[in-house]
């Protein structure tokens, strides 16, 4: 059921809405990007949601007027955590990328949200303003079951403006990795036919992981970077120590054209550094955060076009 009231941030510009089922409880602020702030399965939080906004009762720490002004550098990007939807590729170079986050429409605009029922299902619809940078609204479409530790995200794309555009959905989803430096059952897994990742950037130091057959670990560690999986073959999860676990799970086109390399799969690792990273026009890591992130073909779209992007979300409880 939902529970509009069942949290308050404190500030009337960051409203937020709560569905609870009985193992599941989702807390969605839709006008800050349309996002998934919180995910819990039996009480057991999944996701990373940052400190120095939210506190464990998320509640504001800095009201949303005093938010730094986005200028279009990392410095100005407030990272709130939780999951939300981009356009990929990313980039700076032109039209055809996507010079984000911060971005002002997509990923801290005001989206709307609504409820609705679907048999055994409660369907939660998150929809974002029309952007001119990119030319899209996107819509991200929860489907949650009454019952079980699961549900399904669809990413739809539609182009709104006078041009075609070409892009690809990209979920992100941030988790904590506080404490699991070094701890061998703390670890993210993909799901691979066995290349090689593709290397998307290190700022500091490099990613090590274990590439099997079928799939690629890797353990948390000290590192600012970035890792692409072109032959991702469908899944993606994160593991505490404690047991919990939260995967996504997809199915890949053969044969498309996806981003960054062909990745069909992302993840990107930090862990605190003194000072923010120069290469990176100011972006501070400051926290033990990951980001579990799918991606769907490139599409060209045409106004009036759609091209969409399904995942299956699996939670399940520490042991």
């Amino acid at each position: 059921m939902s529970r509009p009231d069942r949290y308050s941030s404190g500030d009337p510009d960051t409203p937020l809405y709560a569905v609870s089922t009985e193992r599941l409880e989702l807390v969605f602020l839709p006008t800050a990007g349309g996002r998934l702030l919180s995910l819990r399965v039996d009480g057991r939080e999944l996701l990373w949601r940052n400190p120095q906004f939210f506190d464990d009762d998320l509640r504001l720490r800095v009201p949303r007027a005093e938010w730094v002004p986005i200028d279009g550098t990392f410095a100005s990007w407030s990272n709130l955590g939780g999951s939300k939807v981009w356009p990929a590729p990313q980039g700076w170079g032109g039209e055809n990328e996507w010079p984000g986050p911060p971005d002002a429409v997509l990923d801290a605009g005001a989206w709307t949200l609504r409820e609705s029922r679907d048999g055994e299902f409660i369907r939660i619809e998150l929809v974002s303003p029309d952007d001119p940078r990119t030319g899209l609204r996107i819509t991200r479409i929860f489907s949650i079951p009454e019952r079980g530790t699961w549900m399904h995200e669809r990413i739809v794309f539609r182009a709104t403006g006078a041009r075609a555009v070409t892009w690809a959905p990209w979920e992100v989803c941030q988790i904590d990795t506080r404490g699991s430096v070094g701890v061998a059952d703390s670890v993210i897994r993909v799901a691979t036919a066995g290349a090689d990742p593709v290397p998307l950037g290190t700022w500091w130091n490099e990613i090590s992981v274990a590439v099997t057959d079928t799939q690629v670990v890797i353990p948390v560690q000290d590192v600012v970077a970035k890792l692409g999986f072109a032959d991702a073959t469908g899944s993606i999860d994160w593991t505490t120590a404690d047991g919990a676990r939260l995967a996504l799970q997809f199915t890949p086109e053969p044969g498309e054209t996806y981003p960054d390399g062909g990745s069909r799969v992302e993840v990107w690792m930090q862990a605190p550094m003194e000072h923010p990273v120069p290469a990176l026009s100011g972006l501070h890591p400051d926290a033990y955060v990951a980001e579990l992130e799918v991606l769907g073909p490139l599409r060209t779209l045409h106004p009036g076009d759609t091209t969409s992007l399904e995942i299956t979300w699996v939670m399940e409880p520490p042991v």
